[in-house]
């Protein structure tokens, strides 16, 4: 599939304003602009990201309540139960929350995290019932889930146990009776940032707990360094669920990543050396999405969940190292399973006919690993560039994970075909389902004929945003380095891309990397010339012969070895100009 390329439109007497204002370079000021950023104040204030700047807890719809109810439990001796889901933000909310009702002296207080392949996503009836006969729960606490629990909050009641949800998914229809509901989304709230993730909002819990222990405005002094130290998780968890990376957002990243490098927590240190973090140039979005946050998720997938929140919660630096290197295990074990079942999605989608007209993909077959199709429906995403949901079969019904395009809203789209289903959840990017396996068919004609009528072709053309066109010349190291000063990146705050025109192959390029998938390649114009690494093109990039004209698109980066820095393009498309094909303003 072509790529289309789309030039963001910009205004050069807006790009000079702020550039003078702001005493940032030119393509800098363009690279704000295109992020929001429009004045010399917004400037300051993106580049600062200072913790001040975090919105009080107490303005969260819910928080107050909760935190008293909370409070109250831990003075009476109150049996605690933490309910968390199995990914990433889940398990880093269940953390934080666990780790600071211990801290602030809760004497009975566990954490309960479903069986992924026998609960299934969320609060489960069955689980809240056991909670309740069996540990003796009289405070059930969610922390990323819970919000279309409908049924689940009347069974609670019925059983006479305390409960309050924390979440931040897209809110139904109906909203379950429960004590309290802690969610930046509900009707009427005023609070600032809606964008948070489970973990977000299971910090600011905690927040306000911490603050009902010191003088009811600020957490005693013990309790504020956890907090600040718990940043750390609320980072890798926003990154993982892939929310925007702005606004309060992007407070938390910031500073929660350089928490994580020099975090003196066992487990963290433990999971950052087994994922190969720990130490060097730091962490960043890349890292913890592609490293770090796999780990986590690899426990859920594949069963182990609990083990994935002791591991960030225990003080024994032994167990953390065991616990860490158990999750390395499932990672592999993980990786292994998705090769083959994307191979196989793949091999159906050919014997299908194709992409063809399609306006989704929805596949599913017995024996696919329910853990790993999230992972699955995202490559898919990526190859085909169609809505795409992959359902996990067996004899009687299905559990799916899907994945959306950019600007699609996915959840909608569900909604839209629900009929039939058993049930579904989650939000614009990514949602799951279970489904009848005798509708399973009805509802894969269904779902691609309402994505056939509502996406434009415009959405189903893949298409790459560029920033900004610039002569090679222009990326000199102070330059680089000020656009790596735009970190973290993230969804709403994209690691730039820019376009180069008429740049010349320079030599052989080299084919690089274990599996050989890599290129390096060397590009000039005038008299720049800038070494490039294209990941997993090695197949495409045979035709980049030495001498041959290109347009080229790429992350501008800077390459650190043995004490020498040097600028390096990361090379995300090209095209050779004979083919006449360059970015296209929007």
């Amino acid at each position: 599939m072509t790529t289309r390329w789309r030039l963001r439109p910009f205004d050069a007497g807006l790009v000079d304003e702020l550039s003078r204002s702001a005493h940032v370079p030119p393509l800098i000021a363009q690279l704000l602009l295109n992020r929001g950023v429009a004045d010399a104040p917004g400037v300051t204030n993106f580049f600062d990201a200072r913790l001040n700047g975090l919105h009080d807890p107490g303005t969260l719809p819910g928080v107050v309540e909760a935190a008293d109810r909370i409070v109250a439990a831990i003075r009476n001796r109150r049996k605690i139960v933490i309910y968390g889901d199995y990914d990433v933000d889940g398990v880093c909310g269940t953390s934080i929350l666990w780790a600071c009702l211990k801290l602030a002296g809760a004497e009975d207080v566990e954490y309960y995290i479903p069986h992924r392949v026998e609960e299934g996503y969320g609060v489960n009836a069955e689980a809240i019932r056991k909670l309740v006969t069996e540990r003796r729960a009289e405070l059930i606490i969610t922390v990323d889930c819970g919000i279309s629990a409908v049924a689940e909050a009347r069974l609670a009641r019925e059983l006479g146990v305390e409960l309050i949800i924390t979440d931040h998914h897209t809110i139904g229809a109906d909203l379950p009776g429960a004590d309290v509901l802690v969610h930046p989304g509900l009707d009427g709230s005023a609070y600032p940032f809606k964008e948070l993730c489970g973990c977000g909002v299971a910090f600011k819990l905690a927040w306000q707990v911490c603050k009902g222990f010191g003088d009811g405005k600020r957490a005693s002094p013990h309790l504020r360094d956890f907090l600040v130290q718990s940043i750390g998780l609320v980072a890798m968890a926003t990154i993982a669920d892939i929310m925007p990376i702005k606004g309060e957002n992007r407070i938390l990243v910031r500073h929660g990543l350089a928490s994580l490098a020099d975090s003196a927590r066992p487990g963290l240190r433990a999971l950052l050396t087994s994922a190969g973090c720990l130490g060097g140039r730091g962490l960043n979005t890349g890292t913890i999405s592609f490293k770090v946050a796999p780990r986590i998720n690899a426990a859920g997938r594949l069963e182990r969940a609990m083990q994935a929140v002791e591991m960030l919660t225990t003080e024994d630096q032994g167990r953390a190292e065991e616990l860490a290197q158990a999750l390395d295990l499932c990672n592999s074990q993980r990786q292994e399973v998705e090769r083959k079942i994307v191979d196989e999605a793949h091999e159906m989608i050919a014997a299908q006919g194709g992409l063809k007209d399609r306006g989704a993909i929805v596949l599913g077959r017995e024996g696919w690993h329910p853990g790993v199709i999230g992972i699955v429906a995202s490559r898919l995403v990526d190859t085909y560039h169609r809505p795409t949901i992959v359902v996990a079969l067996n004899e009687h019904q299905g559990q799916g994970s899907a994945r959306s395009i950019t600007g699609f809203n996915l959840y909608n789209a569900i909604h839209a075909c629900a009929g039939g289903l058993t049930s579904f959840g989650g939000h614009a990017a990514a949602a799951g389902l279970k489904i009848p396996r005798a509708h399973f068919d009805t509802f894969a004609e269904s779902f691609d004929l309402h994505c056939r009528g509502v996406l434009s072709a415009e959405q189903l053309q893949k298409s790459i945003w560029i920033d900004a066109e610039v002569p090679l010349g222009v990326l000199t190291l102070k330059v680089v380095e000020a656009i790596d000063a735009l970190e973290p990146h993230g969804v709403g705050n994209p690691k730039p891309l820019l376009v180069a025109n008429n740049v010349r192959v320079v030599a052989e390029p080299k084919i690089v990397g274990e599996r050989k998938n890599h290129i390096q390649v060397r590009f000039c114009q005038g008299e720049t010339t800038l070494k490039a690494i294209a990941w997993n093109m090695a197949e495409r990039g045979k035709v980049l012969a030495p001498g041959k004209l290109c347009s080229i698109a790429f992350h501008p980066s800077i390459n650190e070895w043995n004490g020498r820095r040097e600028v390096q393009l990361e090379l995300k498309d090209f095209q050779l100009v004979e083919e006449e094909v360059h970015a296209q303003s929007a």
